[in-house]
């Protein structure tokens, strides 16, 4: 089995810790390094943004990468928990099926799906990964696997979805695909002037499947929460179509920016410049267009430079969105820090079960910062704020929110085998406090 031991971040470079990495192929090598090892987490492809998944000893499960079965009748597919969506794409679109839910990347792998369970821009009509998984194959801390599904080991299930790997070991899982006979969708832009517009916008169109909105997180006065919201919906092949998930040569960010590329007035340029050229009206666009703009960029997050960025994305009850956003966009002008993307997107309900997934009736907005010596102040205000305002934040992306914010207890957990330096904060906060 191959080890290795090197310096490891995810995708936000941010923290960083010195890791002892081991990448099993088979389930028994898997087996072998969760009993070797007091504590470990197993990780995907890195894609989450903070300090989930890092860890002094790392399960890395890019070798566990087999799709097992793939129904083409039905829409089912059984993969490893290392297999990433992208690669299940080139199988699955040809066959005329496509995920009920993704995120803006498909560069995550199913186990790290689940671990997260990851939501995308059409939660009201969806909800989370875990509403189509049917089961998954867990390794516990003592070695034992266990199918967990709705029906069998079923609060284990709901644990794991949104559990960030604290449960055990992903190993493999089944979940149900949608039905698509196009590549193609039709997205509508909508320019909104401030944030009751957006937020109205969003109200008005809501039996479009997808909505996302982007925001100008730097806007004041009566353009405040000015945005672009980008909504869409599945097209019918009219003409018998060979399907095939469209890809274009990607861009690559081949070095670290300057950190100083990213500063207040280059960002409130590049803002000028999105809402001038958004414009009203319809086009077709397809999936890659639609889901996963950022992949077209290899390494983005090096426009960041080494200092790397942190993603604060919380969520507010629907009662308190709007005037939660505006005085989350207050603490912004007060701090100075400016945050390079600003994404809304409306949640639908939770099911009670899933106690540990993210998304809850309301909005979310996700704010991506470089990362600058004092953005930690300006995290502990957001935080204060979106607690009295009885949000969350999550944890997929965070890097320093204080251990309440996500409302998950790791504590809770039956094991402390599998532990990440998320954990460790959490829990090691709780205690201080």
């Amino acid at each position: 089995m191959r080890r290795e031991r090197r310096e490891l971040s995810n995708w936000g470079h941010y923290p960083t810790t010195k890791a002892e990495i081991s990448y099993p192929s088979s389930v028994e090598e898997a087996r072998e390094e969760v009993l070797r090892h007091e504590r470990l987490i197993a990780r995907g492809n890195g894609r989450c943004y903070g300090d989930a998944a890092l860890a002094p000893n790392v399960l890395s499960m890019l070798y566990l990468n087999r799709v097992r079965h793939f129904d083409a009748q039905q829409g089912i597919v059984e993969a490893e928990a290392g297999v990433l969506l992208s690669d299940l794409l080139d199988l699955i679109v040809p066959a005329g099926w496509f995920f009920h839910v993704t995120p803006g990347t498909r560069f995550i792998t199913v186990g790290g799906a689940i671990a997260c369970d990851v939501h995308g821009k059409n939660h009201p009509q969806k909800g989370c990964f875990s509403n189509w998984l049917l089961d998954f194959d867990l390794l516990r801390a003592d070695g034992t696997m266990v199918r967990c599904s709705r029906q069998e080991n079923s609060d284990l299930f709901w644990q794991t979805c949104g559990g960030m790997g604290w449960t055990g070991v992903i190993l493999s899982a089944r979940f149900q695909l949608m039905r698509i006979s196009s590549v193609f969708l039709r997205q509508r832009t909508i320019k909104a002037p401030h944030l009751n517009a957006l937020l109205e916008a969003f109200e008005a169109h809501r039996s479009w499947p997808y909505a996302v909105a982007w925001v100008d997180g730097l806007a004041r006065s009566k353009q405040q929460g000015r945005g672009v919201l980008l909504l869409a919906e599945h097209l019918e092949g009219t003409t018998p179509e060979t399907l095939a998930f469209p890809k274009r040569r990607a861009l690559d960010m081949p070095f670290y920016a300057p950190h100083a590329l990213l500063n207040p007035a280059t960002i409130w340029a590049y803002n000028q410049l999105y809402f001038a050229r958004a414009r009203n009206g319809e086009r077709p666009i397809d999936l890659e267009q639609c889901f996963y703009p950022l992949d077209r960029i290899r390494n983005w997050n090096r426009l960041y430079g080494r200092r790397g960025f942190v993603q604060y994305q919380f969520g507010l009850p629907e009662g308190q969105c709007q005037a939660g956003f505006r005085q989350v966009f207050e603490l912004l002008h007060q701090s100075g820090e400016a945050p390079f993307l600003c994404v809304v997107k409306r949640h639908g309900d939770r099911p009670p079960e899933a106690v540990h997934s993210f998304p809850e009736r309301g909005y979310s907005l996700a704010l991506d910062f470089p990362r600058t010596r004092t953005l930690p102040a300006l995290i502990a205000r957001l935080d204060d704020l979106v607690w009295r305002l009885g949000g969350k934040i999550y944890l997929a992306k965070d890097a320093c929110s204080a251990p309440q914010m996500g409302r998950i207890r790791p504590e809770t957990f039956a094991s402390d085998r599998f532990w990440s330096l998320l954990r460790e904060r959490i829990q090691q906060k709780k205690a201080n406090t």
